[in-house]
């Protein structure tokens, strides 16, 4: 794209990488009048009711666009993007882009969006999962001949992020099958750690029974100290159903301070 200093454009050999620190921030300002665009009013009566039934979200270089029917979102949103997008010389992701209906589902920042009935349910994405469960297998298998103190520190920080992303949503169960599966990992690690030791000798030095919970993973801090370090479940974290943000709520505007704070403390509450 180049770039301008003292009114002058200066053209650049090579671009924003994908995936990059800047990438998200240009594509924010790349993408800024896109929403306006699409809710501009068109001429005849029947677009303008399908426009009023138009969303359009966004969050950095992502965004979903939902419509009343699948031929306004084709013929009549789709083309919209693309033309906004090539005056600024971006195209649409053959790969990541699709119409679908709201009942067949679609993943939107790692989250699977999904009506049943008069019910829409979120829940954590299927490749989410998956790229959890490999952080957690690469983890374990990097730390083959790590203390048990040290392993318990690595997963627990992954752990926690991944739960607390995810509480929002209809997700207790896939926290209880991750907490299955991570058993299943470290008891095979346990197992390849002492091949000549039996199941029983395994499960009393590295599995522990605390707060009338057995088959806790947990080890002392250091030799000698009695204080227990515990690997964290998933499936302890509560679930808090998200609350929207007020529509006119301005964190800029000193007569919304009580607002947010009461927001704020609600979220440290939890």
């Amino acid at each position: 794209a180049g770039f301008m200093e003292s009114h002058i454009l200066s053209p650049t050999m090579a671009g924003t990488p994908q995936g990059g620190i800047i990438s998200p921030t240009v594509a924010t300002m790349a993408l800024d009048g896109l929403q306006a665009r699409l809710s501009q009013q068109p001429a005849n009566t029947e677009r303008k009711r399908s426009r009023l039934r138009m969303n359009f979200v966004r969050y950095a270089d992502d965004f979903i666009v939902t419509g009343h029917s699948k031929e306004f979102l084709e013929q009549e949103v789709k083309p919209c993007i693309e033309a906004f997008l090539a005056e600024r010389g971006l195209t649409l992701s053959a790969e990541k882009t699709r119409v679908t209906a709201i009942e067949e589902g679609f993943d939107f920042l790692g989250v699977n969006l999904r009506r049943f009935g008069d019910k829409l349910l979120t829940r954590p994405a299927q490749k989410s999962i998956q790229s959890l469960c490999s952080k957690l297998r690469k983890i374990i298998k990097d730390n083959s001949t790590a203390k048990q103190h040290n392993l318990i520190q690595q997963l627990n920080p992954v752990i926690r992020g991944w739960t607390q992303y995810h509480r929002h949503g209809v997700a207790k169960k896939i926290f209880t099958d991750v907490d299955t599966y991570l058993w299943q990992l470290l008891w095979r690690w346990a197992t390849r750690r002492h091949p000549n030791k039996g199941a029983r000798w395994i499960k009393d030095k590295y599995f522990k029974c605390m707060q009338h919970r057995h088959w806790v993973f947990a080890t002392t801090e250091n030799t000698g100290s009695t204080e227990m370090v515990a690997l964290v479940k998933a499936r302890d974290t509560k679930i808090r159903r998200h609350l929207k943000i007020r529509c006119a709520a301005n964190p800029f505007d000193p007569e919304w301070d009580d607002y947010f704070a009461r927001r704020k403390y609600r979220r440290f509450r939890d």
